[in-house]
Formats: C-alpha cells, sequence, structure tokens
C-alpha cells in the first residue's frame, strides 16, 4: 500500500507563545538554593486540507465513563520508597469484567520505580465494581485507567538534593554548550538514582525534552514532556504548567495524537494562566475536529519501546504498516467491548461503531517500528 501523508501547510493559522520566564526554585533539607530561568518558545503552525463540513468534536473524542467502585484499595507505600522520601506514579490500564472484578492490568507509564509501580498493581488487582449494564446485562468496561501517586505531602517534594542539583547544572551546561557526550553522562547519572523526589524527576524529563527537541526527536521530546504533565500539580507555577501542557498539546496535534490532545486541550483550558489564548485553543481544536473527519489518511509512527506501544483512536479503520521488526499481538479495548487479534502482514481491522472509544495495545520485538494508518470515516 502507498503511504498518504496528511498535507499540512501553512494557510491561516499560526501560534507563537512566548510564556514568561519562570524561576525555579529548588531548595534541600539544609536550606539550599538554586535557581534558574525557563524560557520557552513555542510555534505552531497548524492548517489542514479538510472539507469545511465537520461534526461536532465530542462525536469523535468522547469522555470516557467509569464504572460505579465498590471497593478501592488504597496501594502501600514501599517501606524502603518512604524512608528514603523517594515519590512517584503509576498509570494503569484495566478491564473490568462483568462480575465487577479487575483484570488484563497494563502498566501504561511510570516514573520509573519498579517498587511503587508494583504496590500499585497489587492494589489496582483488589479493587472490585459494580460492572457496568447494557439492556439489563452486565458487560466489560474494557477502557479504564488510573494514576496512583506516591508522594510525601500533597504535592510532592519540592525540594533537590545538592548531588541532584550539581548533576542538573553539569547536564543544562552541556546542553547550551552542544556537548552532548558529557550530557548523555550526566542525564544517564540522574536516571540511575533510586531516591528520585517528583520535582527532581519533572526536571529530568523536562531536561531530557529539551535535549531531545535539539535533535529534532520529536516522539521522544513528547514522551518526556507527557511524564512531567502527569505530575503537573508538583510544578512550583503556573506560567510553568501553561508552558508544559501548551507544549505536550502542541506535540500531539503535530504528531496526529489527536485523542491525547483533546485530553490536553481539557486540562489547559482550565488553568488561569491560560485564559488569554483559550480562542487559540478552541480554533486549534476545530482544525483537530475537521481533520478527524476529513478524507485523508491519519499516520503515527509507532515503536515498540519495551512491551508495547498504545494509541488512542479517533476512527474505527485502521492498518499497521511498514513493520520493521516483529509485531505479534493487537490487543484491542473499547467501551464496553475487548478483543485480542494475532497481527498478521497487511491486515487491516475495522470496529464496530457500537463498541465505542477504542485504544490500541501492539506488542512485538523492543525496537520494532511501524506505521499506524487510520482511514477516513465512512459516510
Amino acid at each position: 500500500m502507498t503511504n498518504q501523508l496528511l498535507v499540512v501547510y501553512i494557510q491561516n493559522l499560526i501560534f507563537h507563545f512566548t510564556f514568561l520566564a519562570a524561576k525555579v526554585s529548588f531548595f534541600n533539607t539544609k536550606g539550599f538554593f538554586m535557581s534558574h530561568k525557563l524560557l520557552t518558545s513555542v510555534i505552531v503552525v497548524l492548517s489542514l486540507l479538510v472539507p469545511t463540513q465537520a461534526a461536532e468534536l465530542s462525536q469523535h473524542l468522547v469522555t470516557r465513563i467509569e464504572p460505579e467502585p465498590i471497593k478501592r484499595v488504597a496501594p502501600k507505600y514501599p517501606i524502603n520508597a518512604a524512608r528514603s522520601a523517594r515519590e512517584g506514579w503509576a498509570r494503569l490500564s484495566f478491564v473490568i469484567d462483568e462480575e465487577g472484578n479487575v483484570n488484563n492490568i497494563l502498566v501504561t507509564e511510570t516514573s520509573g520505580s519498579r517498587d511503587l509501580t508494583k504496590a500499585a498493581l497489587k492494589a489496582a488487582k483488589q479493587w472490585k465494581y459494580k460492572p457496568a449494564m447494557e439492556n439489563g446485562k452486565p458487560v466489560q468496561q474494557c477502557v479504564n485507567s488510573v494514576q496512583m501517586d506516591f508522594r510525601m505531602n500533597k504535592n510532592g517534594t519540592t525540594g533537590a538534593t545538592r548531588k541532584f542539583i550539581s548533576k542538573y547544572n553539569k547536564a543544562q551546561k552541556a546542553l547550551a554548550d552542544k556537548d552532548y557526550t558529557e550530557l548523555e553522562k550526566q542525564l544517564a547519572s540522574m536516571k540511575k538514582s533510586k531516591y528520585m523526589h517528583l520535582s527532581e524527576n519533572n526536571y529530568f524529563h523536562m531536561l531530557s525534552a529539551d535535549y531531545a527537541k535539539e535533535l529534532g526527536k520529536k516522539h521522544k521530546q513528547l514522551s518526556h514532556l507527557n511524564r512531567v504533565a502527569m505530575s503537573l500539580s508538583s510544578l512550583p507555577n503556573e506560567e510553568q504548567k501553561l508552558s508544559i501542557l501548551y507544549q505536550t498539546f502542541s506535540l500531539q496535534v503535530e504528531l496526529f495524537e489527536f485523542q491525547a490532545a483533546h485530553s490536553s486541550y481539557e486540562r489547559l483550558i482550565k488553568l488561569p494562566s491560560a485564559k488569554p489564548y483559550l480562542d487559540q485553543f478552541a480554533n486549534t481544536m476545530r482544525l483537530v475536529n475537521e481533520a478527524i473527519v476529513g478524507d485523508k489518511n491519519l499516520i503515527i509512527d509507532g515503536i515498540i519501546n519495551k512491551d508495547f506501544w498504545r494509541a488512542n483512536l479517533v476512527r474505527n479503520e485502521f492498518s499497521l504498516l511498514e513493520v520493521e521488526g516483529s509485531l505479534h499481538t493487537l490487543d484491542v479495548r473499547c467501551a464496553n467491548k475487548r478483543h485480542v487479534y494475532t497481527i498478521e502482514e497487511e491486515s487491516t481491522w475495522q470496529v464496530p461503531a457500537s463498541w465505542g472509544s477504542c485504544s490500541i495495545y501492539v506488542f512485538g520485538e523492543p525496537k520494532t517500528r511501524f506505521k499506524l494508518i487510520e482511514y477516513p470515516l465512512q459516510s
């Protein structure tokens, strides 16, 4: 099959947001202070060759309604993590069966601490729900997710150790000097830390995102920004929250991750600091909606980093093409249906509209690259 790219060109919309420098402070237990300024300039150019008639956004980007919980066991903070004030989070996807039990749990994102992830999994397995009903009968709920945060206080520890600060300063200088060997050395050293606070974790990923941007690796940049966005409340000020969410939103739109962009948009418009830009954000989402109902293929690059790759569908017919490596299993999780397929060469799947909004999980050999092609909606 010949690849088709969604035509993106400059027509009438240019966003150029330069956020005011945000002062960021680090403190350790002895009151040590370090500050630096982050200046984020993001330029997004978006316009799409699509029909002018479009359905409302809500018809395609559906808000998922969780089943009613009966029993939710809180995760236990691992003793070693608590003693060392180590914080983090784990985000899980799971299926609620017809009896209200939680099963088929997948870890979709974590802050990196295995013991915290293990504690989150152990808790989720004990949860119990009142199952969803369809025509008087209990049915599966297959698109469910939760993020469990492990924090020493409400917004996480805002300090940083002298050791982390020293490495961060060296890495930031290396980035400014384009000394990528030294930068990667310092980032690798920071990543090995078993005792990283949420604030340290955030600044590690923000610096990693800047590095990925410098190299033109947009998918990796978005991956790091997503991790910061998942612990947004731990950022020290509104300007930083706006900057991180806007960068995340912009990349999601640019990379055709439209369902994720919609979620970021819903978070953006709730920020008081975003008020001057609400019209621009709304206009971007209008263009996103027009792209979804347009007559061009939507193409998303995928790569298996560990066990699987995940995407939220905005159309109901799709293929996995240009596979470089090996893919073997496709797990399709929709609002009220789930099906697992064996991936064969040049396969195309069509999801019935009655299944509701869907996410897919693609399993294969690590580092396998491929393209997800979503075909135009049929009238």
